[in-house]
């Protein structure tokens, strides 16, 4: 019997005098950016805010035009579950985390920072993508980041 999940969360940023941050949690499974699952009637996008505003405490705005879906499976409980996650980009005016107990740790990182520490190789490609995003919105093309 195959179990299947769908999750949505999104890399949620923030831009201090010298360098874009990202938001990481670090959880049983390594680190990675705040998502969760999507409950029965909600949007994709109601659901990664409410998961980041769960996880975290900070009030994001969510970034038009920008959608990246993942897949991966992991076994729970000696079953098979087979998990699509939708991220987001998100900016927070504010970087004073409130952890939820489903995370041990949380940290602010540079882009290279964040690069080592993401566990999925998927979700380092999310980043990737997410950084030429935030260059293109924020108008700072040109400056180191």
């Amino acid at each position: 019997m195959k179990f299947y999940e769908r999750s949505a969360g999104a890399v949620v940023y923030t831009v201090d005098s010298r360098d874009v941050l990202y938001l990481l949690l670090h959880g049983k499974y390594g680190w990675d950016f705040p998502h969760g699952l999507v409950r029965l009637y909600e949007t994709d996008e109601a659901a990664a805010v409410r998961e980041i505003l769960e996880e975290t405490g900070l009030k994001v705005e969510l970034i038009p035009a920008f959608k990246e879906e993942i897949r991966y499976k992991y076994s729970k409980k000696g079953r098979t579950i087979y998990r699509e996650v939708v991220y987001f980009l998100a900016r927070s005016r504010e970087k004073d985390v409130v952890l939820s107990k489903e995370h041990d740790a949380y940290t602010w990182a540079t882009r290279e920072e964040a690069l080592k520490l993401i566990t999925r190789d998927e979700t380092r490609a999310v980043l990737l993508k997410a950084w030429r995003k935030i260059l293109e919105t924020e108008k700072i093309i040109g400056k180191k980041i």
